[in-house]
């Protein structure tokens, strides 16, 4: 249990933020608005995801 827990709370938005921000800056720096959107969605689930999945495994 004490894994799952570790692997959503920590790895996976970590994961998914710096994601977001890559996306986000190389759709800025390119002016691409469907790279900026996405990660703007991305960096939107990295803070959401955790607490959707956590709240359903306690």
């Amino acid at each position: 249990m004490v894994q799952s827990v570790i692997l959503y709370s920590e790895i996976i938005p970590t994961v998914l933020a710096i994601v977001g921000l890559y996306f986000i800056g190389t759709g800025v720096l390119d002016h691409k608005r469907l790279f900026t959107v996405v990660g703007v969605i991305l960096f939107c689930l990295a803070v959401i995801v955790p607490f959707a999945i956590l709240t359903t495994l306690i």
